[in-house]
Formats: C-alpha cells, sequence, structure tokens
C-alpha cells in the first residue's frame, strides 16, 4: 500500500519552481554582468583613443611652446641689439688727437701750450689756434698729455680745466730727451675750457714735436 504524504505533494514542484526562479535570476544576472563588462570594454577603449588624441595635442601644444619659447629669445635678442644699436646712435661722439706745440722754445710759466697739428677731431671741439678744447658735452673725460722736451732743459706742465688745474706733469734730463704727462679722468661741463700750459720753467726750454694732447668722451651726463 502506497502512503501519499503531504511533503511529497508540496515539496516536488516548489523546489522545481525554486530551481527555475534561481536559474532565471543567475541567467539574468550572468547576462547584466556580460553587458557590464562589454559596456567598460566599450569605455576603455574609447578612453584609449581620447588618450592617444590628448597625448597627440600635447605633443603638438609641446612643440608650440619650444617655438613660442625661440621666437620669444629672438625677439628679446634683436630687442636688445636694437637697444644697443640705439645707445650707440644717441651716444654723442667726442675724441680729438694733435702734436707739435706751436711756440715750443723758451715758454714763461702759464703760458698754454698750444697743439698745432690736428690729426684727429671728432666732434669739432679741439681749436688748434688757441690749444683749447671745449666740448659741446657734458660728461667724463679721458684727457693724456705727453711732452718731451730737449737734453738740458726742465720743465713742468699742468693740464687745466676752466681754471682748475687737474694734472701736473714733470719733464727734465741733463743729457736725454725726457718723456713726461699723464692721463687723467676729469668731469668737463658743455662749454669749459680745457688746456695745457706751462706751471714752472728753469728760463730755458725746448719742447719736442712728437709732444701731443688728446682725450675723448668716456660717458656723457644725460
Amino acid at each position: 500500500m502506497i502512503v501519499v504524504t503531504e511533503a511529497w505533494i508540496f515539496n516536488g514542484p516548489i523546489q522545481y519552481l525554486l530551481a527555475t526562479v534561481f536559474v532565471a535570476m543567475f541567467i539574468g544576472i550572468s547576462y547584466l554582468f556580460v553587458k557590464k563588462v562589454q559596456d567598460l570594454e566599450i569605455q576603455l577603449v574609447v578612453l584609449k583613443e581620447k588618450n592617444s588624441v590628448l597625448k597627440t595635442e600635447s605633443e603638438n601644444l609641446k612643440r608650440k611652446v619650444e617655438l613660442l619659447e625661440i621666437s620669444y629669445k629672438q625677439f628679446v635678442d634683436r630687442s636688445e641689439e636694437n637697444k644697443i644699436e640705439d645707445a650707440k646712435q644717441d651716444t654723442p661722439k667726442v675724441a680729438f688727437y694733435a702734436n707739435t706745440v706751436t711756440d715750443h722754445v723758451n715758454l714763461g710759466v702759464h703760458r698754454t701750450l698750444v697743439f698745432g697739428n690736428v690729426i684727429t677731431n671728432i666732434g669739432n671741439c679741439y681749436h688748434n689756434s688757441t690749444g683749447s678744447f671745449v666740448p659741446k658735452v657734458s660728461g667724463i673725460y679721458i684727457v693724456n698729455v705727453q711732452i718731451l722736451c730737449s737734453p738740458g732743459y726742465e720743465l713742468r706742465t699742468e693740464l687745466v680745466v676752466e681754471g682748475v688745474v687737474k694734472g701736473t706733469h714733470y719733464i727734465g734730463d741733463s743729457t736725454h730727451y725726457s718723456n713726461g704727462g699723464g692721463m687723467a679722468v676729469v668731469h668737463v661741463d658743455a662749454g669749459d675750457c680745457v688746456w695745457v700750459r706751462v706751471a714752472t720753467a728753469d728760463g730755458e726750454n725746448d719742447i719736442a714735436w712728437e709732444s701731443s694732447f688728446s682725450g675723448f668722451l668716456l660717458y656723457s651726463d644725460s
């Protein structure tokens, strides 16, 4: 005799139904998972493409920056060159050199030495008729005096700027030609007179023609 229990009647179909639901859920979840993975793979491909594009743009920008840096450097260099060139053009040019003292024998005290032979006179500020240098530009000047005296004579000279002694020189030897003089760095205003004169003498003197008076503008006040 077969006995049919309540558990046998209900447990079999319920278990089948639950298994069916579980399988369906598993399939659905698997599908969603696969779909999500596929979406992520697609997004990864897109990101790689964007990254490649960004990398290319970055390299292009880097090259543009390098070109801009080169262009800027060239611009700065040209600007500096232009400034130097403008400064050269704006800087006044003053220079002179003269030799051969016109009156060179037995010169008395405070007698101006007139260097009559003009070799250089840029700016036309040296006057060989008076022996004076009268600049048209205020500034710092380099002035050089060289005196050659015949043997047996003694002489002292002075560099004078607008009546003020700025330098002294001694020349003298009993048996040989003697050379004396010096260089001075002096400020001279436009219109000031600069000259060389006898400071003291032994009564007789003879200045050789190789003696010279020269100078140039180092830089102007403006």
